[in-house]
């Protein structure tokens, strides 16, 4: 299943304030991808581009790493800008807002960088070829999605959920791009919660619920918290949602 972009862009919209606070696990996704980065792509780089900024988990990094580069920062949501104007304030930014599957990319780029948005792409191969041609030779494409396991526990009990491509899949799209992988990294979390009442609003509040529209009646929640304690349920009462995240760092050939 494919998500709603424009069902999508009105959720995160609207839970932006709250992201912060509960995208624990994609805070942690970043600090990694920035690790990756600082070591692999040379400091000089000057043009160096961000693909689904969000609120600026990335971008802080980012912003520390290559203070002196042109940015070029992109996000589907507009009202993203008042959480990263912070982070870039006093450096050289160009936003670049919409969708990013579809918005002109500058050329002559040295990185691109994105975490957590391609799982939301309608054709991730199409992305990269984008990409390579965005970059310069040896340039740097670095970006976090996640696998197959992803939130296994809302699957098994809904019977729905975003399509999300394996790593493998993901290496061969990225070499009939004309890229050379150079690292990866994978890896599963599980947060535990007291109900799985909570699993969706940490779910709403991270804007990750926008695959489509769902109207919650008495009867269909009761019938969701039943099958998700079938899924995942523990004995001292609580329910875990997993995340599969996937990184990945390739250079152009």
């Amino acid at each position: 299943m494919t998500a709603d972009k424009r069902l999508l862009k009105t959720r995160f919209a609207a839970h932006l304030d709250r992201y912060d606070t509960q995208a624990v696990v994609q805070d942690g996704i970043c600090e990694r991808l920035a690790e990756t980065i600082g070591r692999i792509c040379p400091p000089d780089a000057t043009r160096c581009m961000e693909i689904g900024a969000g609120t600026g988990f990335l971008t802080r990094r980012l912003a520390g790493l290559f203070p002196d580069a042109q940015w070029y920062i992109n996000d589907l949501v507009e009202a993203s800008v008042r959480y990263i104007a912070a982070y870039t304030d006093g450096q050289r930014t160009e936003y670049l807002w919409g969708d990013a599957e579809t918005v002109p990319y500058p050329d002559g780029l040295d990185l691109i960088a994105s975490a957590s948005a391609l799982q939301w792409f309608d054709d991730p191969a199409r992305f990269f070829r984008r990409a390579a041609r965005a970059l310069k030779t040896e340039g740097l494409l670095a970006f976090s999605t996640f696998g197959p396991e992803n939130f296994r526990e809302v699957r098994a009990a809904t019977g729905k959920g975003l399509r999300y491509r394996d790593r493998a899949r993901l290496e061969t799209m990225l070499l009939n791009a004309g890229f050379a992988v150079v690292e990866t990294l994978e890896y599963t979390r599980s947060l535990r919660f007291a109900a799985p009442a909570d699993v969706l609003r940490h779910i709403r509040s991270t804007g990750v619920n926008s695959i489509r529209p769902v109207q919650w009646t008495r009867r269909t929640l009761a019938d969701f918290e039943t099958a998700y304690r079938r899924a995942s349920g523990s004995d001292d009462g609580s329910v875990a949602l997993t995340y599969h995240p996937i990184l990945i760092a390739a250079r152009k050939r």
